[in-house]
């Protein structure tokens, strides 16, 4: 289907039925829950079998996030010289082998070690590689298929925080990360094995375009150049962010007043914010291009941080700061993989976001670490309105970008 084609709620479970669409939404959202999501869970229980405290703890998976960084490049090149499909399959295969890894640690050492090895790969395994993958089938026809994964994921907090809870209650931490390994190894490695085989390398003699389909103009030269600064400036900077709040969400919303159950059962309107404002995006997409969506989303994460901060502790105050917070986290996801499509292109477009993902994961590695420290030194409040004022950088940066002129 065409962008500029009408979309309506029909086609929006038509475009449900596209096998390659549903096996990549449930491959990620086992993987955000139980590569990112889950940590904020069995952070405490570990730590405290370990005998160290949570700045240990997420030192190790500071330092996972940078080595992610340091990797992602490298993962954007082999997206596009072998494709998502080998790249995905072998990443769930290191992901199970990683957690496995986690679960038998005798000490934080190895422990540290593991996460590190799972943090980096996960690169392999979320959304720029199933992003990648998708424009590979689709060339830049990919963005509903984006974003209806991104919806169908968007359940991912919403079923693995309480889901982890549960399992942690039921069983402990070692055995949940046992479980969590055997779903890598048996559901998403065989889906990304079958749901990719028409993911073919962009170096390949065989590629042809969607049928009747004509890339748009993109951006040349200098306004390539500049662009490129201004996106990646953007993503990084929001992502200093939008890569601690999910961790510390639920810390976040306690400070409020409410008790940790209470702040479980709050944070989980980030899910169903971040499926209904993705909803809203493929159905009135067509309306208006990528670079609304950013502008949008990157406008609501700052309006989340400063309902929090204006308004008083409230239980609405709550909820709205994590509706808010989930549906600009929905479309940040859709507009760091669809504008890159729409300014530059689907030719070299895994290591385009290899490069970006890796700056990204580099800056931003470190965000759950300095947020925590933050809060343990200048207190919850005060690491909020630095939050805010780096929201706001961000926002400037992508009100700064501007569409390629028509053909």
């Amino acid at each position: 289907m065409s962008t500029s084609q009408r979309i309506t709620v029909s086609a929006v479970f038509a475009g449900l039925n596209d096998r390659t669409i549903l096996a990549l939404g449930l491959t990620q959202t086992i993987g955000y829950g139980t590569l990112y999501y889950a940590y904020g869970v069995l952070a405490p229980a570990i730590s405290r079998e370990f005998g160290v405290g949570l700045d240990w703890f997420f030192a190790a998976f500071t330092i996972g996030l940078l080595l992610g960084g340091l990797v992602a490049p490298l993962v954007g090149r082999e997206l596009d010289r072998r494709g998502a499909r080998l790249v995905m399959t072998m990443g769930s295969v290191l992901a199970a082998l990683a957690l496995v890894a986690c679960a038998l640690a005798p000490n934080i050492w190895a422990f540290s070690a593991a996460v590190i090895f799972a943090e980096a790969a996960t690169c392999l395994v979320v959304y720029e590689a199933a992003f990648a993958g998708l424009t590979q089938i689709y060339r830049h026809e990919a963005r509903r298929g984006i974003t209806l994964i991104t919806l169908i994921a968007g359940f991912a907090s919403t079923i693995f925080w309480p889901l982890t809870q549960w399992m942690l209650s039921a069983m402990d931490w070692r055995w949940t990360l046992l479980v969590f390994a055997v779903v890598h190894l048996l559901v998403c490695a065989p889906l990304h094995a079958t749901a990719l085989r028409r993911a073919v390398p962009r170096g390949r003699d065989d590629i042809r375009e969607v049928p009747g389909a004509a890339d748009p103009p993109t951006l040349l030269g200098p306004d390539r150049r500049r662009a490129l600064i201004l996106f990646t400036l953007a993503i990084v900077v929001s992502g200093l962010v939008t890569s601690a709040f999910p961790v510390h969400m639920l810390r976040i919303i306690e400070n409020e007043g409410f008790s940790a159950q209470a702040a479980a059962l709050i944070a989980m309107m980030m899910g169903p914010a971040q499926v209904l404002a993705r909803f809203v995006e493929v159905v009135g997409g067509h309306r208006f291009d990528p670079l609304m969506t950013g502008r949008v989303a990157l406008g609501t994460l700052l309006a989340s941080i400063a309902l929090l901060l204006a308004m008083p502790a409230s239980l609405g105050t709550a909820v709205a700061f994590a509706a808010f917070y989930g549906a600009a986290q929905g479309l940040v996801t859709i507009a760091r993989a669809t504008v890159p499509l729409q300014l530059f292109g689907a030719n070299g477009y895994g290591a385009l976001m290899g490069r970006i993902t890796g700056l990204r994961f580099l800056a931003n590695a470190a965000s759950p670490f300095l947020f925590a420290s933050a809060m343990t030194h200048l207190g919850i409040d005060m690491a909020l309105w630095i939050s805010g004022m780096i929201a706001a950088l961000a926002f400037g940066l992508f009100m700064m970008l501007r569409a390629p002129p028509r053909g």
